[in-house]
């Protein structure tokens, strides 16, 4: 491709546009009255007859209020021009020839559509009474024959006078784009711009003649620290073209993991907690890929394309390891072939299509042993991801079986969580007692110091000897690292977790950076290591992305990452949580309200948080929807009994 001729894609920000027409359409709005007012300065005083008559359409007598009245009217119709522009037309203003262009046929419709009806319906009676109280010796008959001879001379004034403002319009419109609102999307490396100039420097340096001095900053992991992190430097880097940064997932969407249970049980939409992470990636190229291989000896990480498996290799000056977990099934095949997971949206929705094929198939079964089978659900962990979980799963299925499956006996229903701890959820302390009594309150079967060791032929065996016959089993007993990360040349804490520094640093790579549930980092005040939570990752997002602001801003001084948790909260039924903040306690619904609002806050977008408030909203008055929405996801139960 001949880069030297590389237009750049112009995209717009409808706001941005709306804004910019509506201050054309307000300066529009005095320039095109600066004819008449120039004309008054050699004695005629038809501006100041403009205003009364405008005044009058609202009954005022005062010029001021006519010409206040005219810039509303100037800016309702910037607002209606700016939305037609960007969401009918389309049309690309950028360039000042074509925003002058669109000015010209803007003043034109406006005068046609607009001013002539506004003209002949409101303005004519109100001259002729305004002229009749300037001029008391002239009868309305001839003010009216002296209107209608100077028709033609006053509709070409007026025509002039919307193509001046239209004119204006364009033009200014144009050059607030150009400079400040538009996005210029470079074609061959996907990424943008907020202005042209540096688009331009981003062409010449990269694409013309390529900088030597380019640094290369390669993010692995699309959640909570990856995007965290890519989000402070894009800020930072904007208009700095001699950094280059690319982003690695395997899942095009950052996922609100927290939200999952509440997904699975259909409470929230699954788009609702999924966020495109292309519409984070401004100045940043994003590939969908699977990490293969990362070597640091190379400074190279080879990336696998999800739909045909080809390959490429990404080269770095700058890398951040922040690619998550996987769970942990501690080596058991038959727990791993036989359970759901919660980890993913894929995960949710296989969970959500289950527990709804259990009810319909328990429904209609007649057998109550066989139906008790069906209607027995066990989750096996009992920190947040099971606790949570299985507080969900457990009102989904009685209010549904209520409400909508009659043939299904309340004392065939049973839902267990088995929690291999002292305790559910030992990281807010005492409220796991609480946690634990509401759950069984609620009908939940808790079994604590107990391991689920085996799957076996839809029975669950518990390290205790007794079994359970069910059909649906949900592992969230713990994560590990993913095989990649395990396989990098460097130090591992004995999880398999990356071994960094106070600065989040590999101590023999300082160019690398890890964060989140990949790293074991330690708290150097208590020796403790930081909990791989969300939290966690968001703030340790913060701390790298200013290390690696300093690094190649050459600045030397590079933070160290000390962090007090702030808390830690769980949704463990509907209108019942509990949450320990700044060392305080609560549980109930005032619990169950700090989460909401909490988890609620830490949506990316405001569209996501209107949505998911808006599902929760439907959810206090309507019982959950039992639609299930595909057959796709019954792959794993299916092949698991074959």
């Amino acid at each position: 491709m001949n880069t030297n001729h590389i237009n750049p894609i112009v995209n717009f920000s409808l706001r941005k546009e709306v804004f910019f027409v509506v201050v054309g359409s307000i300066v529009g709005a005095f320039t095109m009255h600066l004819p008449i007012m120039f004309s008054d300065l050699i004695g005629d005083s038809s501006y100041n007859v403009w205003l009364l008559v405008a005044a009058k359409i609202v009954n005022s007598s005062q010029p001021e209020i006519g010409l206040a009245l005219h810039f509303f009217v100037a800016t309702i119709i910037g607002i209606v021009t700016g939305m037609f522009l960007l969401k009918v037309l389309r049309f690309n203003i950028s360039r000042i020839p074509k925003g002058l262009a669109y000015g010209v046929i803007s003043g034109i419709v406006v005068f046609i559509v607009f001013a002539i009806p506004v003209s002949q319906i409101f303005l004519s009676p109100n001259t002729i009474e305004v002229l009749s109280e300037i001029n008391p010796d002239m009868s309305s008959l001839q003010i009216a024959q002296e209107m209608k001879r100077g028709f033609l001379n006053q509709m070409l004034n007026s025509l002039f006078m919307h193509v001046v403002w239209g004119m204006t319009l364009g033009i200014i419109s144009s050059l607030l784009t150009r400079k400040i609102g538009a996005n210029y999307l470079c074609q061959v490396c996907n990424i943008e711009f907020s202005n042209i100039r540096t688009y331009e420097h981003h062409k010449e340096n990269v694409h013309v003649n390529p900088s030597p001095n380019l640094k290369k900053i390669l993010i692995l992991g699309g959640g909570y620290a990856g995007v965290g992190v890519l989000n402070k430097i894009q800020k930072t880097f904007e208009n700095n073209v001699d950094v280059n940064i690319e982003l690695v997932s395997e899942s095009n969407f950052f996922l609100h993991t927290p939200m999952l249970p509440e997904m699975a049980t259909g409470t929230i939409e699954p788009r609702h907690i999924a966020t495109p992470i292309r519409r984070f990636c401004k100045r940043a190229q994003f590939h969908q890929a699977k990490v293969i291989d990362i070597s640091l000896n190379s400074k190279q990480v080879t990336i696998q394309r999800m739909s045909d498996e080809s390959q490429r290799i990404l080269f770095y000056d700058y890398l951040v390891l922040a690619m998550g977990g996987k769970t942990n099934f501690f080596g058991n095949s038959n727990i791993e072939k036989n359970s759901f997971t919660i980890k993913s949206l894929d995960d949710a929705i296989k969970i959500r299509n289950h527990i709804i094929s259990m009810l319909e198939d328990a429904d209609q079964e007649t057998d109550s042993i066989l139906q008790q089978k069906l209607m027995t659900f066990v989750v096996a962990g009992g920190g947040f991801s099971g606790v949570e979980t299985v507080g969900e799963l457990n009102d989904f299925v009685r209010e549904s079986a209520k409400k909508f499956y009659r043939n299904i006996s309340h004392e065939n229903i049973k839902v267990i969580l088995v929690s291999a701890g002292d305790k559910v959820l030992p990281e807010i302390g005492n409220l796991g007692e609480y946690a634990k009594q509401a759950l069984q309150k609620a009908g939940v079967t808790v079994y604590i110091n107990t391991r689920l060791e085996d799957i076996s032929k839809d029975i669950v065996v518990l390290n205790n000897g007794e079994k359970i016959s069910t059909m649906t089993v949900i592992w969230a007993g713990g994560n590990t690292v993913e095989n990649v990360i395990q396989k990098i040349d460097t130090a591992h804490h004995q999880s398999g977790r990356l071994v960094v520094n106070k600065q989040l640093r590999l101590e023999d790579n300082p160019e690398v950076f890890a964060l989140g549930d990949c790293v074991f980092s330690v708290d150097p005040r208590s020796g403790l290591p930081y909990p791989p939570t969300a939290q966690h990752a968001i703030r340790q997002a913060k701390t790298v992305a200013k290390n690696l602001e300093n690094k190649i801003n050459g600045v030397g001084v590079q933070h160290d990452f000390i962090y007090d948790t702030k808390g830690s909260m769980a949704k463990i039924g509907k209108k019942d949580g509990v949450a320990l903040l700044m060392g305080h306690e609560f549980r109930g619904v005032i619990a169950w309200f700090i989460w909401k609002q909490y988890y609620l806050s830490t949506l990316p977008t405001n569209e996501k948080k209107i949505r998911v408030g808006l599902d929760w909203f439907v959810d206090l008055f309507f019982p959950r929807d039992i639609t299930r929405l595909s057959s796709v996801f019954d792959e794993k139960r299916i092949t698991s009994k074959n």
